[in-house]
């Protein structure tokens, strides 16, 4: 198993002094942004919350990742941002910086961060060990009785594998290789009827041929860190024709006219504004419409979108924005490559060193989007790592 990690979420905040007190903590309690899968707060040290006049500041440590975005339907009028800042770290992890926190309370050994989800501000929460404790928003649940690499694998697909199909020693070849577009013959465990975000590991096969992965394409040339991940968002409805063509009926979900997704990276970078850690902050992005050849200094080359890296945030890619025809397009599909120099000592090879998460507009989301959560976040290791070491063995 990998080492212990720590992960720190710091809320910087123009709150009244009640809006949260610092229990004596008698049990491990959890942190939750925005109803999100719980991140188990560290005891100790648990959280403090310090009030300087009118302004608080709350620090909390998990034993998780958390990676945020601010989200909007309109970029060009977005809403008053709330004085607050939530800048999640974990060991060395750089990882993205959102604003725009609403309520923070403490009740029940659950600390909560926008409870009423009204606010631009999304969190995708993955656990210390890369675990998704449920694909799934709409309640259903799996028997504990698989072991975790089976468990592991069918959270991150929405798909029901076909009789005989093993998830201890998978054939990613048989894996959709969209998670937005399942059909007849390919079908999907959960309809994501209003609105479908995924990103998703992809390797290339030869040949124009592409191979569904549990983690992120990566390579080196000893100077720089490449990761490519596959990404797929559907917004509307989904009416399927027959086992080998889809026919899309996108009707617009009931008060929604739109959808707005964003894509954000972490990596392993050392505490924010300090350095240390594998990779450096500054680098480039690319959109890519096919899977490279190969991971090498030219795999943004001739790209059709290409970016700075400032950290994680990536200069120039204003996020995705999804309509019905005749408005918009209602459904993408391309990848995405990262450029990072390589700055340190790396981790170990069952350690990751690079995440990708997508995340949807709040205001979709609680018409029922996005249903499946498991392919929201995708990690990637060393070129030298095999499969998912987090999800070998045990149960």
């Amino acid at each position: 198993m990998p080492a212990f990690k720590m992960s720190v979420a710091r809320i910087s905040a123009g709150l009244a002094a009640s809006a949260l007190f610092t229990p004596v903590f008698c049990a491990a309690a959890s942190l939750i942004v925005n109803g999100e899968t719980p991140l188990n707060v560290t005891t100790p040290p648990g959280f403090t919350y310090l009030v300087s006049g009118a302004d608080g500041n709350l620090s909390v440590s998990t034993d998780g990742f958390l990676l945020c975005s601010n989200i909007v339907s309109d970029p060009q009028n977005p809403p008053p941002q709330s004085p607050v800042t939530v800048m999640p770290q974990h060991g060395d992890w750089s990882m993205p910086i959102a604003q725009d926190v609403s309520t923070v309370g403490y009740s029940a050994g659950v600390l909560g961060v926008n409870r009423n989800n009204a606010t631009s501000l999304v969190c995708h929460s993955v656990g210390a060990e890369g675990e998704v404790a449920s694909a799934f928003s709409d309640g259903l649940l799996r028997s504990g009785y698989e072991t975790k690499t089976s468990e592991q694998f069918g959270n991150l697909i929405n798909w029901i594998a076909s009789p005989g199909f093993d998830w201890t020693a998978p054939n990613w070849s048989l894996v959709p290789t969209d998670p937005c577009n399942p059909s007849l013959s390919q079908p999907a465990e959960i309809v994501e009827d209003v609105a479908c975000a995924a990103v998703s590991g992809a390797r290339n096969a030869g040949a124009g041929a592409t191979v569904r992965a549990p983690t992120l394409w990566t390579g080196t040339d000893g100077a720089n860190f490449f990761y490519v991940g596959r990404v797929d968002a559907r917004f509307g409805a989904q009416t399927e024709v027959d086992g080998a063509q889809s026919n899309f009926n996108f009707d617009q979900p009931q008060g929604a006219g739109a959808a707005t997704l964003n894509v954000v990276n972490a990596y392993d970078r050392g505490v924010v504004g300090v350095g240390g850690g594998y990779l450096g902050d500054n680098g480039q992005w690319c959109i890519l419409f096919n899977l490279p050849s190969a991971l090498d200094g030219n795999v943004c080359t001739g790209a059709p979108l290409v970016g700075p890296l400032i950290g994680t945030t990536m200069i120039g890619f204003s996020g995705i924005s999804l309509n019905v025809p005749p408005l918009g397009n209602p459904q993408v599909s391309f990848y995405m490559a990262f450029v990072r120099p390589i700055v340190g000592p790396p981790p170990g090879v069952n350690e990751p060193a690079v995440a990708v998460s997508i995340l949807l507009e709040p205001s979709v989301a609680a018409e029922g989007g996005d249903k499946f959560r498991g392919d929201d976040v995708v990690f990637g290791f060393l070129p030298t790592s095999t499969g998912f070491p987090w999800m070998t063995g045990g149960q």
